[in-house]
């Protein structure tokens, strides 16, 4: 395990176990800088240090290899100070998910009905106030992702995450902007998402899919369904189904929200 997850660990077991930092030392034989330097990963202790420490927390160093060595440890050892900031977030999310479910059915009702009927049933300012509201709850949904890779230590996620973010930023954008001019043609527009949303849907599936082992099965589910719409999307000619079948994935995005809050708001347990 490698810093500062390893410094996060040895803080979290210290403070199970009841121990202030200068008890920890006495056991251990190192000085108090020393521990705080270990804790805060400034420093990558060596293996003997490591041993140490553990022996006096009565950890077995072995199984905190075989933790980081196979993938099933859950990676969230933060800081106690950070557990209600970052579980609020996560709940955040999870119900801007729910609300994006809401008003991506109107606003996709609503671009039916524009492109295939030249008619906006909600209105210009309507169909626009749809559009930033989904903007909204679509982009802190994916934010909670950007928070739940770091906490897995998902890089995969964490960049698909920030692509998906920026790339959600830009399509809304001119989506908006082709209600008033007419040089951004809404078929052209409709394409392009359908294109952009599907190859940057597949990474971001795939991300799901790559979590640990502890969130299994449902990354596969979620992470699966999220692939496949995607591909369809990516096709153009399927990408009526791939956006029907995003309401299924986001879904399923929102119950592993859930489940990564949650295990925020145990602990490493």
């Amino acid at each position: 395990m490698k810093q500062p997850e390893l410094g996060l660990k040895i803080e979290a077991l210290r403070k199970e176990k009841g121990l202030t930092q200068e008890e920890l030392v006495e056991r251990c034989n190192i000085n108090v800088r020393t521990l705080q330097r270990i804790e805060n990963g400034e420093v990558t202790p060596r293996s003997y240090t490591v041993k140490t420490i553990l022996s006096a927390l009565d950890h077995d160093y072995e199984s905190l290899k075989e933790m980081d060595d196979d993938g099933t440890g859950f990676i969230l050892n933060i800081r106690d100070s950070e557990t209600k900031s970052v579980h609020l977030l996560l709940t955040l999310a999870m119900v801007a998910g729910i609300l994006y479910l809401i008003t991506s059915s109107l606003e996709g009702v609503a671009d039916y009905f524009r492109f295939f009927e030249r008619e906006l049933i909600f209105g210009t300012a309507g169909s626009i106030a749809i559009k930033i509201c989904s903007f909204i709850f679509y982009g802190f949904m994916v934010y909670g992702f950007l928070i739940s890779g770091r906490l897995l230590k998902n890089y995969l996620m964490k960049i698909a995450s920030v692509l998906l973010l920026v790339a959600v930023t830009f399509s809304y954008v001119f989506d908006i902007i082709s209600f008033f001019n007419e040089i951004l043609e809404f078929e052209v527009l409709v394409l392009v998402e359908a294109i952009t949303w599907g190859t940057l849907g597949i990474l971001f599936g795939l991300s799901i899919i790559k979590s640990p082992k502890i969130m299994r099965p449902l990354n596969f589910f979620a992470g699966g369904i999220e692939v496949l719409a995607s591909f369809f999307l990516l096709t153009v000619v399927l990408s009526l189904l791939g956006w029907i079948l995003q309401l299924p994935a986001v879904i399923l995005e929102v119950l592993f929200l859930y489940r990564v809050s949650q295990r925020v708001k145990r602990g490493n347990h």
